[in-house]
């Protein structure tokens, strides 16, 4: 029989009774009236063997729960299903996040309610840590990547946080779920002979302009390719642009131009095209960047290919793609390697890189081993040589 009693320092009642396997189990009922937490305790247990009676189907887990809410509060619960939620969750989502934003938690979110299946039906406050884990399982089971596991985790934790801040549900069922790390793939900057085989390649195209603007800016592919003459600065010699990445965060950096760069852009300022768009490169400007036939694609190929650098692909294990190591984003570690190289500061590059932290940094910064070496040199100075000695006059 259900009991209730207190802890040492405590206002709350505690309530003690049995779950549907047979085990004693303890809660606290939040409660401080002893009646109604008595009230709660049976309430409780008497749940527990309905459910005990037989294998429990989950619109009987539902209606048990709502059964002992409504005996409890008096009141009705309305029915909030999972299926409902979550799509209304999505409508949402499309409204407050960017467009590709939204449709990557698309997927993962109706992946879920149809793992789910008749579940689905069921109120959200009736989903368990068991329900939510088992999905995480199943996504790992199927080869799925790291990162693609940890984005499935974080979208079903804002769908539930949601449910939490509308009153839905008191818990976040998929708060502590377990799986594997997110390991960063190790991509590889491009040596200076590689960009110059680059550059030569892509002469006279917009892709020798994109090209400069992320080995000499740190530009992002989707920024270089769509940079506006808007975000030129040729007074302070400087590009002025809000990265599309972090544009939800309003953070804009200020690039000063490079030489290199700043004769570049000099020249197409001086042309008649430069005149009739607001692009630096127009015929890359608006174009997807993933797919195979977005921009990343197009510069291993169109770009890289005929420069005859290889991408360096590595098998990721057991997940049956590749990964490139080098592409398009090797000239953003290009930029801030090379500026690791030359002795800059850590968070000056973390400034010109737009980094959050110096994590981020950290993982662009691959040092040449001529800097490595003389780091190590340091370590054993050359010895001092023994000051002479004068000779005083008289003696031998």
């Amino acid at each position: 029989m259900a009991s209730i009693y207190k802890r040492p320092g405590s206002e709350y009642w505690m309530a003690r009774f049995k779950q549907p396997q047979g085990t004693w189990t303890a809660r606290s009922t939040k409660l401080t009236n002893e009646a109604e937490a008595r009230r709660l305790a049976f309430l409780w247990e008497g749940a527990g063997s309905t459910l005990a009676i037989e294998t429990p189907a989950g619109a009987q887990i539902d209606r048990v729960v709502r059964n002992v809410y409504e005996q409890f509060t008096g009141k009705r619960m309305e029915p909030n299903p999972v299926r409902v939620f979550v799509k209304s969750w999505l409508e949402r989502m499309k409204t407050t996040k960017k467009p590709r934003t939204a449709e990557r938690y698309r997927k993962p979110a109706e992946d879920f309610v149809r793992y789910l299946g008749d579940r689905a039906d069921c109120d959200i406050r009736s989903i368990g840590v068991g329900e939510v884990q088992g999905f995480i399982d199943r996504e790992a089971k199927a080869q799925k990547s790291n990162a693609t596991v940890s984005l499935n985790a974080k979208v079903l934790r804002a769908i539930f946080n949601t449910a939490i801040r509308a009153g839905a549900m008191e818990r976040n069922p998929a708060g502590m779920l377990e799986f594997a790390e997110v390991v960063h793939e190790e991509r590889s900057p491009f040596t200076v002979g590689e960009l110059d085989a680059l550059l030569v390649t892509a002469a006279g195209t917009d892709w020798e302009t994109a090209i400069l603007l992320g080995a000499f800016a740190g530009l992002r592919l989707g920024d270089a390719c769509n940079l506006t003459w808007e975000s030129v600065d040729f007074a302070e010699g400087k590009l002025v642009f809000m990265p599309q990445k972090t544009d939800r965060k309003k953070k804009t950096l200020q690039i000063p131009m490079n030489d290199r760069l700043r004769k570049r852009i000099d020249k197409l300022a001086s042309t008649d095209e430069a005149q009739k768009t607001k692009f630096l490169c127009p015929t890359l400007a608006g174009r997807e960047i993933g797919g195979r036939a977005g921009l990343s694609a197009a510069f291993i190929v169109e770009v890289m290919g005929k420069a005859a650098i290889a991408t360096d692909n590595t098998e990721r294990q057991g997940q049956g793609h590749s990964v490139a190591r080098k592409s398009f984003h090797s000239l953003r570690h290009f930029f801030v390697s090379g500026m690791a190289n030359a002795g800059v500061a850590s968070d000056v590059r973390r400034k010109l890189a737009g980094h959050a932290d110096e994590k981020q940094t950290a993982r662009y910064s691959h040092l040449e081993m001529n800097t490595l070496r003389k780091a190590v040199a340091t370590l054993s100075p050359k010895p001092k040589k023994a000051r002479k000695t004068k000779k005083t006059k008289g003696k031998k």
